[in-house]
């Protein structure tokens, strides 16, 4: 049985970490693709029947739960320690775009 050299595996690692890249972002296409006919259908059906957006409940306020569901969103940490919660309002910190930019993934912000 021939036995891997330390280069071999981190090479067979990081094939794995692109492959499991690529994935994510097929799934994260996929779900933004279905998340698009959800939202025509669910249009279409508020629109047949002239539901208003008081009838559902829609206030404007973020609610305690949409609260929770972004203070929970995936965070990215960066060069200095300061973490960034995806899913809040505004930009991208700056140290996130330039890293993108410069060829990082998402994955390597991880926090």
């Amino acid at each position: 049985m021939a036995t891997l050299s330390l280069v071999d595996i981190e090479a067979q690692i990081k094939e794995q970490e692109i492959q499991i890249a690529r994935l994510k972002a097929a799934a994260a296409k996929q779900r933004a693709e279905e998340i698009g006919a959800v939202v025509q259908d669910v249009r279409a059906t508020i629109a047949e029947y002239g539901i208003s957006a008081k009838e559902l409940g829609l206030t404007g306020k973020i609610t305690t739960r949409r609260a929770a569901a972004v203070a929970t969103g995936p965070r990215y940490r960066g060069p200095a320690g300061e973490i960034w919660v995806s899913g809040t309002r505004g930009r991208k910190p700056r140290w996130l775009s330039q890293g993108l930019a410069a060829g990082k993934t998402l994955l390597d912000f991880a926090a």
